[in-house]
């Protein structure tokens, strides 16, 4: 099913860092390069989702302590995050897993930052540090998140407005964590799983905080540590314009509105009770039908067949069971 090149060294810090790799080697080695110049140089395991490139091993060479496994198939970000925690759980001793998107460079104090802010809240199963755009580091892309109901989402206060507002830079307990850069316990993974195997991208990382939260662990935001982000790099080339996934001149469009249809009907499905299933109902109904017209009048038809689509996948898939216990969740079928 997939293969490892074997090449890390025997050292181990606290926490293993973990990224997705697909046929953007720049961005990786970008990624890669900013990790190298820690003092504690972390291990870093990259999982090749079946890129088209083949020089990934050439281009991260240089790293000190380095696993690379390939999927042998494009698995996605959850199933390919989970190949890569199969393999840091069985085959190491660290206390921490660092998911990290591989468009995003870490400063130099971040990862000490992080294992920090563990220490002082063992109640937290995941933390997450402050992430702005890597184009505009004064711009605000996750500086802590709570759940929107109404649209089955994770929502951050003060997207995309300054970086350093008093919001941002104020510790607080959340309840949505953002997968860019997800550090999470040991002891969480291997009491809860991964991420569900059903959500092949988008939305499974509220999923996943969701089930860490039912376990009683907390989630918490961390403002110093910092992550820089290109955002959607996968699926844009490099120096084109950064475009919401939502707008309609976005080219991967139908792939988004297929995906986010699926997922959040799957996800409120699952866990939305009571009063939080009537906000969903009602607002995602509503805000779907806004989106329709919107891609109507632009003439993305594509994005209504797909979302069309996004919804019957999930009618024939919402009760299929997902296996949540580690040694079976991490097992790639």
């Amino acid at each position: 099913m997939y293969q490892i090149t074997k090449d890390a060294g025997q050292q181990m810090s606290r926490t293993a860092v973990l990224t997705v790799h697909y046929n953007s080697i720049e961005d990786t080695k970008r990624c890669a390069d900013s990790l190298s110049v820690l003092r504690d140089i972390p291990l870093l395991v990259v999982v090749d989702n079946s890129s088209q490139e083949s020089n990934v091993e050439n281009a991260l060479v240089g790293y000190p302590n380095l696993e690379i496994i390939r999927s042998g198939e494009n698995l996605g970000f959850g199933r390919g995050n989970n190949l890569g925690i199969r393999w840091i759980l069985s085959n190491t001793d660290c206390e921490f897993i660092f998911l990290l998107n591989n468009d995003a460079i870490v400063k130099p104090d971040t990862i000490a930052l992080l294992e920090e802010a563990m220490d002082a809240f063992p109640e937290a199963g995941i933390v997450s540090p402050r992430i702005v755009f890597m184009e505009n580091p004064n711009l605000l892309w996750y500086g802590g998140g709570s759940i929107n109901w109404y649209r089955g989402k994770g929502k951050v206060p003060g997207y995309l407005g300054p970086a350093d507002t008093k919001s941002a830079r104020t510790h607080r307990e959340g309840t949505f964590i953002s997968g860019c850069a997800m550090f999470i316990r040991r002891t969480v993974l291997e009491q809860v799983g991964g991420f569900d195997p059903r959500f092949f991208m988008y939305e499974e990382d509220l999923e996943l905080c969701l089930r860490v939260q039912k376990a009683g662990w907390g989630l918490r935001y961390v403002a110093e540590p910092k992550v820089l982000h290109k955002v959607q790099a996968s699926k844009r080339e490099e120096g084109d314009v950064y475009l919401s996934p939502r707008d309609p001149r976005n080219p991967s469009l139908p792939f988004f509105m297929y995906h986010m249809t699926k997922n959040r009907l799957l996800n409120m499905y699952m866990h939305a009770r009571g009063m939080n299933a009537l906000r969903f109902l009602i607002g995602f109904s509503l805000f779907l039908v806004m989106d329709c017209v919107r891609y109507a009048l632009a003439g993305r038809w594509d994005a209504l067949v797909s979302a069309s689509e996004g919804f019957a996948s999930f009618v024939s898939g919402r009760n299929q069971v997902c296996v949540t216990d580690v040694e079976k969740t991490f097992i790639d079928t």
